[in-house]
């Protein structure tokens, strides 16, 4: 190197090599002025006529703020409600007033936690899956004192990934935990996995973690069918998305797009799409958290008979019964009817609470047509416990003739145990034993 210039470097204070390198701390930016409480943000999308020129992310997105880093730059942009904001049918600060402990079912890890200290996170991505998959946003929201901030990070280009990384980390810093919705299968490990390529440290994996796609199942699918979010929003939530949304699978091939042009217009509507993600997030948990935390009001039978499932499978057998008893006093559909008072029966029989089975396997009998399952419940209660072989042979009789009226292919499948068990009460009335 020439003498000049090194000694040029050398006054400037540049050093050779990083021992010695200082990181700055990220520049502080101011969020977004509040929106109106009640009028949603608006994206503005690209018309017909604008100007040849085109406009910088922060002409686009007011507010928007280019984060300087020891490891380079990230583009940030933040939008801010007040805790009155009226999501759906819900009020932002509503979630709040609720426990995370009660969103997924004896999670330990959420014991004595509070949402205001929980971090919501969604990503948008170059592809679904590989190694070469850049999360190209990362959109994040969490409560600030009486606001709700969603702040969204956007690469420019790859290069501001590590200053992304960085950014997310001094923000996670301060989290107990996260919110997602899919994030255990994608968004988490897809960001760990970038984390790992910059060789840098996340503790993102180790966080207590709510993915709410799964309770969501739980909780709903055998209602409304389908649980993916844009789902739930219209059949759950009473959220309208307005014509700048974009669907998901069209999101990388717009970035691909910007990529080449350089023209962030069209990427506004993926601003949109995610900042209204992380909203929906919180109105999701605001009313699963309701539901399984038993204070919703008048929830639908069968989300109540989905819950009392759920809790059963679980292990809580008091919060089950209750669950299920509140289901059947409902209007639930036949069908549903049915496997709620199967459900109800078998927990009381395994809690040895058969005499308090026996109505709810009776009612199920007396309206069943295509199973004999609360018919043999019954036949079994009464040869074993109540030691009534007649009326033991009853119920067997009755379930060996609604069988039969099924047809011979599925008469087949229980003729053989009716048989048995009818030959065995006939030959016990018999005085011949069992």
């Amino acid at each position: 190197m020439d003498e000049s210039l090194q000694e040029k470097l050398r006054r400037l204070g540049v050093k050779k090599g990083a021992r010695d390198l200082k990181i700055p701390p990220p520049k502080p930016y101011a969020p977004l002025p509040m929106p109106a409480e009640e009028q949603p943000v608006s994206f503005r999308p690209p018309v017909a006529g604008d100007d040849d020129d085109i406009p910088v992310l922060e002409a686009l997105l007011p507010g928007g703020e280019v984060i300087e880093t020891a490891v380079g730059s990230c583009f940030i942009v933040d939008r801010v409600y007040p805790l009155t904001y009226r999501h759906g049918d819900d009020l932002l600060g509503e979630l709040l007033e609720l426990s995370p402990e009660h969103t997924s079912l004896q999670d330990e890890q959420l014991r004595d936690l509070n949402f205001r200290h929980f971090l919501f996170l969604d990503t948008e991505t170059t592809g679904l899956a590989g190694a070469g998959t850049l999360a190209f946003m990362v959109g994040v929201a969490f409560f600030a004192d009486d606001a709700f901030v969603v702040r969204q990070y956007f690469l420019r280009d790859h290069g501001d990934e590590a200053a992304m990384l960085t950014l997310l980390n001094d923000l996670l810093a301060d989290k107990e935990g996260l919110v997602t919705f899919n994030g255990r299968s994608f968004d988490l490990p897809l960001l760990d996995g970038r984390y790992l390529i910059n060789r840098m440290f996340s503790d993102l994996l180790d966080k207590p973690h709510i993915d709410l796609l799964h309770p969501a199942r739980r909780l709903w699918r055998t209602r409304l069918g389908s649980c993916a979010l844009s789902s739930l929003e219209k059949t759950l939530l009473g959220v309208h998305r307005t014509q700048e949304d974009i669907p998901g699978w069209l999101i990388p091939s717009l970035y691909q797009e910007y990529l080449r042009s350089g023209d962030a217009r069209e990427l506004l509507r993926v601003f949109y799409h995610n900042q209204i993600d992380m909203l929906s997030m919180v109105t999701l948990a605001t009313r699963m958290t309701r539901l399984t935390a038993q204070t919703a009001a008048n929830p639908h039978p069968i989300d109540q008979y989905s819950l009392g499932k759920w809790q059963a499978d679980t292990g809580l057998h008091d919060a089950a019964e209750a669950s299920l008893r509140m289901a059947l006093a409902g209007d639930l559909p036949l069908e549903i009817y049915h496997q709620a008072l199967g459900r109800l029966g078998l927990l009381l029989k395994r809690q040895d609470r058969r005499d308090e089975a026996v109505p709810f396997w009776q009612q199920m009998a007396a309206t069943s047509f295509d199973t004999v399952e609360a018919h043999v419940e019954l036949a079994k209660y009464y040869e074993w416990h109540q030691v009534d072989l007649d009326t033991a042979v009853q119920w067997t009789e009755q379930a060996m003739t609604l069988a039969q009226s099924w047809g011979t292919h599925r008469f087949g499948i229980v003729r053989g145990e009716l048989e048995h068990r009818l030959a065995r009460l006939r030959r016990k009335q018999q005085g011949l034993g069992g």
